[in-house]
């Protein structure tokens, strides 16, 4: 064989060697960035922290949830301060096995009385492994009157009312009222076919030809969405009250009519009237439009 023809036999097996290692090598280079960039970002972002929501209420539930990196052994630290800089909550959450974690917080304490912006600060191990994430608490929490058992608080504009009730076949878990919607909603767990009497304040929720003037007119009720049947059984200058019947696995009861008490009171409204002229001296001042320009 001379020098020639073995040279050419040489490049053609170096050419196949080559070819042969390069995709397993190209595949190992691959995972290899993949890994890596998946460490940096949990290096990054050691540990995250979110809520369901942005707003909250005085009488709500903040469900707080996040994620670590890396696990560590380690309890997480949520600290919550308040609009002056106050701690107003303080505790410690385990980390699951799928490096998760959650906690529930209520707005209902005395510490939270105070409208604002509130920080959860969830701390990891050393003191800066954080993330943190700030919700507002709106609106002075209600004063609530001494309602019996057998009586819901229902909370309406700057205070809350009491509204007898009688329920047969279920349980009431909740309710609340809207002036958007004229309406008083009940959340419930239906065990078995039932009934509930709702001696509603007209002060609260009244159905009239004219809104909040004029003759007594019908009110409309809705079981999941669907019209009920239901019965005036009683009705005064002050209060009506209504018998609702309802089936087994119900879960909500709403009660229409033409007007009900607003959910926010009047500090409430000043405070997004100042808001919207404020708005709109700035624009004026500065010439700034909403409307992008062309």
């Amino acid at each position: 064989m001379n020098s020639y023809a073995l040279y050419v036999l040489i490049a053609i097996m170096a050419a196949a060697g080559t070819l042969a290692i390069v995709p397993t090598y190209a595949a190992s280079f691959d995972e290899d960035i993949y890994e890596k960039a998946k460490l940096a970002r949990q290096n990054d972002v050691p540990i995250t922290v979110m809520t369901e929501n942005k707003v909250y209420d005085h009488n709500s539930e903040i469900h707080v949830q996040g994620t670590v990196a890396n696990l560590r052994g380690d309890a997480v630290t949520i600290k919550v301060t308040g609009p002056q800089g106050n701690i107003v909550a303080l505790r410690q959450v385990e980390v699951s096995e799928d490096n998760s974690f959650e906690a529930t917080l209520s707005t209902a304490g005395s510490l939270w009385k105070q409208s604002g912006m509130y920080t959860i600060r969830a701390q990891y191990g050393p003191q800066q492994v954080f993330d943190k994430v700030v919700v507002e608490i709106t609106e002075e929490a209600p004063e609530e009157p001494a309602c019996a058992a057998d009586e819901l608080v229902v909370k309406g504009r700057d205070q809350a009312y009491c509204v007898p009730f009688e329920i047969t076949g279920g349980t009431v878990s909740d309710n609340s009222v809207s002036s958007e919607t004229s309406s008083l909603t009940l959340m419930i767990t239906a065990e078995s076919d039932g009934s509930v009497s709702l001696k509603i304040p007209r002060n609260v929720l009244d159905a009239r030809q004219q809104g909040m003037e004029g003759d007594d007119t019908d009110f409309i009720v809705l079981v999941d969405g669907e019209e009920a049947d239901f019965e005036e059984i009683d009705t005064t200058s002050d209060e009506r009250t209504l018998d609702i019947v309802f089936l087994e696995g119900a879960t909500q009861i709403e009660v229409i009519g033409t007007w009900a008490v607003p959910e926010f009171g009047t500090t409430a409204a000043i405070i997004l009237a100042v808001a919207i002229v404020s708005i709109i001296a700035v624009s004026a001042r500065t010439r700034l439009s909403i409307l992008p320009r062309y």
